[in-house]
């Protein structure tokens, strides 16, 4: 009786450890699983109907343009002989301010300059590229604070009004 219920108890734990899956029928049978084929029918998704709740109204606002930038002549060859004979300043605020604080600085700036009666009335950098931003930043206000004083017009005339005067700098 005890090799009866062994026995048992054998076919039991084996039939319990088999995997679902492995299942086998008679010599000749085959279980075959039919898998569905998607369906790829062209759908027309205009008619599917949603559960989405209504569109707000648009709360989209379009940025305002910039102001624009008045477009000034090129400076005339009287301002740009000034210029040119007091780089010196220019090149004095390249070299203190930008260049010592990154050797490699490259850029340009555009100066807007102010004539009447004959002199220089202001200068301000308008706009500057400079291949570092705050060493670039540097060059700029010293050219801020000394271009109206440096650039002097003497003997030549320059008709009233605001002018572009482009400088460039790069190391050597």
């Amino acid at each position: 009786m005890r090799c009866g219920v062994l026995s048992v108890a054998i076919a039991a734990v084996a039939g319990l450890a088999a995997c679902h899956g492995d299942k086998k029928g008679s010599a000749g049978d085959s279980v075959a699983v039919a898998t569905p084929a998607p369906d790829t029918t062209p759908q027309d998704l205009s008619k599917v109907q949603t559960a989405l709740p209504p569109a707000a109204s648009d709360t989209f606002t379009p940025p305002k343009p910039a102001a624009a930038q008045p477009d000034y002549p090129p400076a005339p060859p009287a301002l740009m002989e000034s210029v040119e004979r007091e780089q010196a300043f220019s090149k004095f605020c390249y070299e203190e301010f930008g260049q010592k604080a990154d050797p490699t600085l490259r850029g340009g700036v555009a100066v807007v300059v102010t004539v009447s009666d004959n002199a220089v009335q202001d200068a301000k950098v308008a706009n500057s590229r400079w291949s570092a931003k705050a060493a670039g930043e540097q060059v700029n206000q010293c050219l801020n604070e000394k271009a109206r004083l440096a650039w002097k017009l003497g003997d030549s005339t320059v008709k009233p009004g605001k002018y572009v005067v482009q400088l460039s700098f790069r190391g050597e």
